[in-house]
């Protein structure tokens, strides 16, 4: 334990952080800054957490339970909304099946995730659909939930609702979609990506970036937007090949396969120089770098494998080697290994 000290200020200062979120320590003494500290949410949850994890935060820390019943009351809301109702058992997340009834009386099982992210009752989605192919006024129906969002329904006829159609948003995109997801009230899915990225604080500037970054190797980022590091976007470098990669792998260094595979073509056409001086050639066919090995042989035939740094350092045939130490006194033991491989013992 810290000595007295140090132990007065460092409460009193976790205590000030807490205060700012209206959370409380409930620990009397100090230990240090790594120790765990038994810590009151706003709400009365009681937990442990480290005190180096509150002390140096710069945004407001979170209670899991606090989360947790958030997270029940925004679902309930969602299907209260719908005049739903869960018929049995207790929310517990998002991952497990539960039990629904809609306000027609309907019954099924759904993922918690998928209601909410707005899936609802089968059984009224199918009468949906099934209204939906007998409207005749269906055409002017797309158009108007078209121009409700700004933009505009391409089609100029009209057949059923599950078929799709052709729309143009506001900001010019255009994509085909069926006609009943947009008369539900689904739009421009470039659009929403875009949202969705606002929403998870995608950098706004990762496209600059990723154009800069094909720039510094002499090529082009293909890509018209930025959706994250993790997506895939389309290359060309200077040699007019094209590919698609992760931002973060183009951000790491990572370039063109193909004109890499032609480096490493290249390369190995030096080992067979290099091999060449000594008199020797170099019988593999692919270059993997200066640590990995590689089959050579040298002018008397000796075949081994050996790591190209080490022949750029000076090493060659060990079995040479052994032949130039044998001793002049010795050369009954030369001819031996000339005639056999092996020296006598």
């Amino acid at each position: 334990m810290n000595d007295a000290g140090e132990q007065a200020p460092m409460l009193p200062r976790l205590q000030e952080c807490l205060n700012a979120y209206g959370w409380r320590c409930l620990s009397t003494t100090w230990s240090d800054s790594n120790a765990r500290y038994q810590i009151a949410c706003a709400r009365g949850h009681t937990f442990e957490r480290i005190a180096t994890t509150l002390l140096y935060r710069t945004s407001a820390p979170k209670c899991a339970e606090c989360e947790a019943e958030d997270l029940r009351e925004r679902w309930f809301a969602t299907v209260s909304a719908r005049g739903g109702e869960l018929v049995e058992g207790v929310f517990t997340g998002l991952q497990p099946r539960y039990r629904l009834r809609c306000a027609d009386g309907h019954e099924w099982e759904a993922q918690g995730r998928k209601i909410a992210e707005g899936s609802w009752c089968p059984a009224c989605a199918r009468a949906e659909r099934a209204e939906e192919n007998r409207h005749t006024d269906g055409l002017a129906r797309l158009h108007a939930a078209a121009e409700a969002k700004g933009g505009r329904c391409l089609a100029t006829d009209y057949t059923i609702g599950r078929r799709k159609y052709p729309f143009e948003c506001a900001q010019g995109h255009r994509w085909e979609a069926e006609g009943h997801e947009v008369l539900r009230g689904r739009w421009c899915g470039r659009c929403a990506k875009r949202a969705n990225a606002a929403q998870r604080g995608i950098d706004p500037a990762g496209l600059k970036r990723l154009q800069d970054a094909a720039r510094e190797q002499g090529g082009q980022c293909l890509a018209a937007e930025y959706r994250g590091s993790t997506e895939k976007y389309p290359f060309r470098c200077a040699a007019g090949h094209e590919w698609q990669a992760k931002a973060s792998q183009i951000w790491l260094g990572h370039w063109c396969r193909q004109c890499a595979d032609l480096n490493l073509r290249s390369s190995i056409e030096e080992m067979q120089a290099l091999a060449a001086t000594r008199g020797g050639l170099c019988l593999s066919t692919e270059y993997h770098g200066k640590g990995v090995k590689l089959t050579w042989q040298c002018h008397r035939g000796h075949v081994w494998e050996t790591r190209p740094l080490n022949v750029r350092a000076g090493n060659w045939c060990p079995q040479c080697a052994i032949l130039d130490r044998v001793r002049a006194k010795n050369n009954w033991k030369r001819k031996r290994y000339e005639a056999t491989g092996k020296l006598p013992i």
